[in-house]
């Protein structure tokens, strides 16, 4: 097996995590100006999406207390 020598600064570039490079929003833009620029259809499937969560529960409580 070769052994190979590794410079400090090799080491060190390898390892560092660089700050610039992770996603940071410096979009200082208020929340509800980006919330404008949602497409209304994303409202629609948040929307279709809760109301099958709350039937889901309901039907489901409603089965609990048929148990019980």
């Amino acid at each position: 097996m070769k052994k190979r020598l590794i410079s400090r600064k090799h080491i060190e570039k390898a390892y560092k995590t660089d700050t610039l490079s992770g996603d940071i929003d410096l979009n200082l833009e208020p929340i509800e100006e980006k919330i404008d620029k949602l497409p209304k259809e994303m409202f629609q499937i948040l929307g279709e999406i809760i109301s099958f969560i709350e039937n889901t529960n309901k039907f489901e409580g409603d089965k609990n207390h048929e148990n019980q």
